[in-house]
C-alpha cells in the first residue's frame, strides 16, 4: 500500500516577502521528515512570492529543485483557487482541491494561506496553516494552526505516532 500524499505549498517552504524567493533553512529537513510518514508533494503554481516562475514545466521544476535542493519530493502543478467569501466560488474551489487530493491520494495540506482552509477541508483534506491565525476565519478553521514550518511538521509527526493502528 502506497503512503498517503502530504501536500505542501511552495510558499510555505520559502522565505515570505523576500525579493528573490529562497528556501527556508528548515525546508529540506521538513521535506525529509514528511517522507518518514508519507509522500511529500510540493504544490507549485505559476508564481511564488510575487515572482513569475518559468512557464515550461521542466524549467519550473529545475527552478524549484534548485531553490529547495535535491530531495525525495514530487512537484505537483496546481494553481490554488482563491474563492471569494460569500460566493459559489467556494464550491468550485473545493472541487479543484478534491481533484488534487484524489489524483495524489493526499490526506493533509500544509499551507501558509488561510483562504485555502475552507475549500481544502471541503475537499476532505486535513489542513495545517502556518503563521498567525486568521482574525476572520469564516466557517472553516484549520485542523492545526502552526507557528512555523517546524511546528507544522512536528504536528504531522505527532499525529502519525499517536494515530490508531491501521
Amino acid at each position: 500500500m502506497a503512503a498517503d500524499g502530504i501536500l505542501i505549498t511552495l510558499e510555505a517552504l520559502v522565505v515570505p516577502r523576500a525579493a528573490n524567493p529562497t528556501a527556508l533553512d528548515e525546508a529540506p529537513a521538513a521535506l525529509r521528515r514528511i517522507g518518514w510518514i508519507g509522500r511529500p508533494l510540493v504544490i507549485v503554481g505559476t508564481h511564488v512570492a510575487d515572482r513569475q516562475l518559468p512557464l515550461d514545466d521542466d524549467e519550473r521544476e529545475a527552478w524549484v529543485r534548485g531553490t529547495l535542493g535535491a530531495g525525495a519530493f514530487a512537484l505537483v502543478p496546481f494553481e490554488a483557487p482563491m474563492p471569494e467569501r460569500g460566493t459559489d466560488g467556494a464550491g468550485r474551489a473545493g472541487e479543484q482541491w478534491r481533484s488534487l487530493r484524489d489524483a495524489n491520494d493526499a490526506t493533509w495540506l500544509v499551507t501558509d494561506t488561510a483562504t485555502h482552509v475552507g475549500p481544502a477541508r471541503k475537499a476532505g483534506l486535513k489542513v495545517i496553516v502556518i503563521g498567525p491565525s486568521d482574525p476572520d476565519p469564516g466557517v472553516q478553521r484549520p485542523d492545526y494552526q502552526a507557528r512555523d514550518l517546524r511546528d507544522a511538521i512536528g504536528h504531522l509527526l505527532a499525529v502519525d505516532v499517536f494515530a490508531a493502528p491501521r
